[in-house]
């Protein structure tokens, strides 16, 4: 036989040190093909220039495309990935251009060894002119905009508006609306508004509008947003007139972001119903639960069951919904079946953690073997463990509450990220035009012994499993839409090693207002706890920011390690 010849393009289960943009994990190279630019193609969707001579390869297992291109020469030049964001690819096997000079390509589908619904042909063409631009519409909340140019002192924080698309209220009823978020793709393109407020020749052609509804109804906002050449998008905004929605409220004596020992949590539900007058109370639904591992986002009800696992987040990175679903077979095992497996057995989440990190096969057939996952660290695999046994736990179970009371809410050390959320609704008779809306509330209680780890944000603190390391200079902590009613200061758990600094409390921005400063000193080994107050009482709910700052020439490295934030 020859020698062998050293591959083309080679990368392992780890990141490639020659190839690193070729990503880590499973790995199932699929063979593309040569693109050759013909000039005289009449296609106008062919592929242009740029590609002439250049190969498509793509991996299966790691769902991407890559073009590879050669020099004069032939030889490697370099490899661009193709369509990274807007690809959309699902898991390509074999691809091949056709005589138009488009990228014909044949998709497996999802999850190997199943029959996939999204299993299909694509055909990938080249727009070599103009596309249509995007249109997004939102309603202006007056106040809300009025309440962040006091205090958000960045552009970057004034421009992050909650989109609204739907509003509701008596007539006369005053509508401010924003094509906020449309934009065109090309950019030497300009695009023009249109606004249609679902009344006759009730229109407007400016970014931004103005409207009073002056009749019961329910309205249909249209924006439509046209580019040049007369391409075009639409979106639409919902305005419901002749019903207010109820005004509920969760309502107590004492701070309603914390909860402390030994404490007990005082409320009351208040509704007002501009329509219904009088609101009988037995209408009114109360309720609350526990969550261990909340997803973040502050006083929000989403999927309020919806469990936050760090595991979760690492397996959706990885290679995993490759070969197995959550509660079907797939070519491996569903993650449902492997959790009532092994969940009881002692010591089984570090035996399958080694599993996933080495790989192997046979306890569930012979015709599957898992591909090894060297780039993990143990903790990370340990994580997706974790997650996988977590979906046969039992869902935080919903307790419902009287109208008005106190809560004893104990917390636990095994979950430091645990929660309380509290709800209360009311659904109104609704209107002759206007069908019946519904008012809720709901607020979030934590610990007051906040472990950083599960801030909303931590820039400039790497994370390192399940801990924080430490943070440099200017890094923050950030807490999202924090109640400071009663908040008298703020105490900190930490190390320092040699650094000495100083912990800046600023408020709603960045660039907001200190309202606190401490210093901290060098703790070499050990950790210390120092504790400041606030400057001057605050009141009502802020994005809180702590600020880290090193005394003297600052410089990257780490200066302090915050192990824990107490709220007093």
């Amino acid at each position: 036989l020859p020698p062998a010849t050293p591959p083309f393009i080679a990368y392992p289960y780890v990141a490639s040190e020659q190839f690193p943009e070729l990503g880590s994990g499973g790995r199932c190279a699929i063979g593309g093909d040569f693109y050759q630019f013909d000039e005289k193609n009449p296609s106008a969707t062919k592929f242009p220039k740029y590609y002439d001579g250049t190969l498509f390869i793509a991996d299966w297992m790691r769902n991407w495309v890559f073009n590879v291109q050669f020099d004069k020469d032939e030889n490697f030049k370099r490899t661009e990935p193709f369509m990274p964001l807007t690809g959309d690819f699902r898991r390509p096997i074999d691809m091949a251009f056709g005589k138009d000079g488009v990228l014909y390509m044949l998709e497996y589908g999802s999850v190997y060894g199943a029959t996939n619904e999204d299993a299909r042909l694509v055909k990938i063409e080249y727009n070599n002119g103009n596309r249509a631009p995007l249109a997004t519409a939102n309603i202006l909340d007056s106040a809300m905009m009025d309440s962040l140019s006091k205090t958000r002192f960045l552009t970057s924080e004034s421009n992050k508006l909650p989109i609204v698309k739907e509003i509701a209220g008596q007539a006369p009823l005053n509508v401010r609306v924003s094509s906020r978020g449309s934009r065109d793709l090309d950019d030497d393109d300009s695009v023009s508004y249109q606004w249609s407020f679902g009344e006759a020749d009730a229109v407007a052609t400016t970014r931004d509008a103005k409207y009073t509804f002056t009749k019961p109804g329910i309205y249909n906002v249209l924006l439509k947003v046209s580019d040049k050449s007369g391409l075009s998008a639409t979106d639409t905004l919902l305005v419901k007139v002749g019903n207010t929605k109820p005004d509920v409220k969760i309502t107590g004596p004492g701070n309603k972001s914390f909860a402390w020992k030994n404490k007990p949590f005082k409320y009351a539900v208040k509704v007002n119903d501009a329509e219904d007058g009088k609101i009988d109370m037995t209408k009114v639904k109360a309720y609350y639960f526990y969550n261990p591992q909340p997803s973040k986002g502050g006083d929000a009800l989403p999927v309020f069951t919806e469990i936050n696992y760090p595991g979760k987040e690492i397996m959706a990175k990885s290679d995993c919904k490759s070969c197995h679903f959550a509660d079907k077979k797939a070519v491996g095992p569903s993650y449902i079946s492997i959790a009532n497996r092994y969940k009881n057995q002692t010591g089984s989440v570090r035996k399958l953690a080694d599993k996933i990190i080495a790989g192997g096969g046979g306890n569930w057939g012979k015709e599957f073997v898992m591909s090894a996952h060297p780039q993990l660290a143990r903790r990370d695999a340990e994580s997706i463990v974790k997650y996988i046994y977590s979906l046969t736990d039992k869902k935080p179970a919903q307790k419902a509450l009287p109208l008005t009371g106190q809560l004893n809410l104990p917390f636990y050390d095994h979950e430091p990220a645990g929660q309380y959320t509290i709800v209360a609704t009311y659904t109104d008779k609704g209107g002759n035009v206007v069908g019946p809306l519904k008012g809720t509330d709901v607020i979030t209680i934590r610990n007051a012994k906040v472990n950083p780890m599960y801030a909303d944000e931590y820039p400039g603190f790497p994370r390192f499993g399940d801990n924080l390391s430490s943070g440099r200079h200017k890094a923050y902590i950030l807490l999202r839409n924090i109640d400071l009613d009663g908040i008298k200061g703020f105490s900190y758990l930490y190390s320092a090693d040699d650094n000495d600094g100083v912990i800046e409390v600023r408020l709603d921005s960045r660039a907001g207002p200190v309202v606190s400063k401490t210093d901290f000193t060098a703790t070499g080994s050990d950790t210390k706890t120092v504790t400041g107050s606030l400057e001057k009482p605050v009141g009502g709910r802020h994005d809180v920011y702590f600020f880290v700052l090193k005394k003297g020439v600052p410089d990257n490295s780490g200066i302090i390690n915050l192990k824990e934030i107490n709220f007093h």
